[in-house]
């Protein structure tokens, strides 16, 4: 896997798309996310996954996250498993189309945001492409 911890600016969220595997680390929250795959083709009506992992420091273990995708094509359903993992833990990402999922590209943003008073968050882009059924 491939990460960046730290960088120029201290405020920015990095993002690195390397071969098959994402990685995001944002020095001021003390986590990073990290997708198993960075992409997927898919056919239409049918599902796939990737796994996300977490690293964190180790007074965070215990925290957990809620998990959420934004960008998703029409007839395109998420599903987290679990839906709120701890930051020592992992998810699968399931995501299903439809029959009826237009056909082609769509880049999907993938948000973790720690349950705490105080919440912290960060993200990472997935690449789906639906082929005709």
């Amino acid at each position: 896997m491939f990460r960046i911890l730290g960088g120029a600016a201290p405020v920015a969220l990095a993002l690195v798309l390397a071969g098959s595997t994402a990685a995001v680390a944002d020095p001021d929250t003390e986590y990073s996310m990290d997708l198993s795959s960075a992409s997927a083709t898919v056919a239409a009506g049918h599902p796939t996954a990737t796994l996300i992992s977490f690293e964190a420091e180790p007074y965070l273990d215990n925290t957990r996250v809620t998990l959420s995708a934004t960008g998703l094509p029409s007839g395109v359903t998420a599903r987290f498993i679990p839906p709120t993992p701890r930051l020592s833990g992992h998810s699968v990402l399931l995501l299903t189309t439809s029959p009826s999922t237009p056909a082609g590209p769509a880049s999907i943003t993938i948000t973790a945001i720690t349950i705490s008073s105080d919440p912290i968050g960060t993200s990472a882009a997935f690449g789906l492409t639906v082929t005709g059924g």
